[in-house]
């Protein structure tokens, strides 16, 4: 099974061609424009969350995979979207895009992400894959503009906790802030580069990694300032 996560900087239909030869059998797409923009049908299923036509969370399953929403969706958590997956296995998918929340800012980004979580678990103690744009990094743990509900720390020990890894640092062999390959180049600057975006997945899954890669900025900056995460399980 082949999942990849892209934020593709919105305009999905016109870049759609360029992920697609990779075979994903779930794509992740933050920043993703409602389907109804799309020309042709080239999923098998696909669910999508937006305030706004032009920019929401799309996830697309291929090869004849089912998804369909988690009945545990709360509204509350809008950009973090619980997913069931069947066939042919049943897997408990939760897709993410990480945003700022002016009105709390405890809640920003990865304090969204935190209070989620917490607000799974349930869902977190059956196989499970976490992917998406989390818009953070441990380096930025300790010096948010406010204090946070959670920091990525925090999500990082209470996953581990659930037996849930990040599939780029089992991989890679590297600890958190000291990523090699980044996965966003800020303003789409080569000397800006960051590590925000992420693969976790239960411990029967990271047993199973087949290949793991990262895209690189000669490929994708054209597209977007993020790229794309691709994990192959066995």
């Amino acid at each position: 099974m082949k999942i990849i996560t892209w934020n593709c900087n919105m305009a999905f239909r016109k870049k759609y061609g360029k992920i697609l030869p990779y075979n994903p059998d779930l794509l992740i797409v933050p920043e993703c424009e409602h389907p109804g923009k799309f020309t042709d049908d080239f999923y098998s299923n696909v669910l999508w969350i937006g305030s706004n036509k032009n920019k929401g969370l799309g996830v697309f399953s291929f090869n004849d995979i089912e998804i369909s929403l988690h009945e545990s969706y709360c509204e509350e958590y809008k950009y973090v979207l619980p997913i069931k997956m069947t066939n042919p296995t049943a897997i408990n998918l939760i897709a993410i895009w990480s945003q700022n929340n002016k009105e709390d800012p405890k809640r920003r980004y990865i304090g969204e992400i935190w209070k989620s979580l917490n607000y799974y678990k349930d869902i977190l103690k059956s196989p499970v894959i976490i992917a998406g744009d989390f818009n953070w990094n441990v380096i930025w743990d300790r010096k948010p503009a406010y204090p946070l509900y959670g920091t990525l720390t925090n999500v990082i020990y209470f996953l581990k906790q659930l037996e849930i890894h990040s599939a780029y640092h089992r991989s890679a062999n590297v600890s958190f802030g000291h990523e090699k390959e980044p996965t966003l180049f800020f303003r789409k600057n080569k000397k800006t580069p960051y590590h925000i975006d992420y693969i976790f997945a239960s411990k029967d899954f990271i047993d199973q990694i087949k290949t793991f890669s990262v895209g690189k900025y000669e490929d994708w900056i054209s597209l977007s300032d993020h790229m794309p995460l691709i994990v192959e399980f066995e």
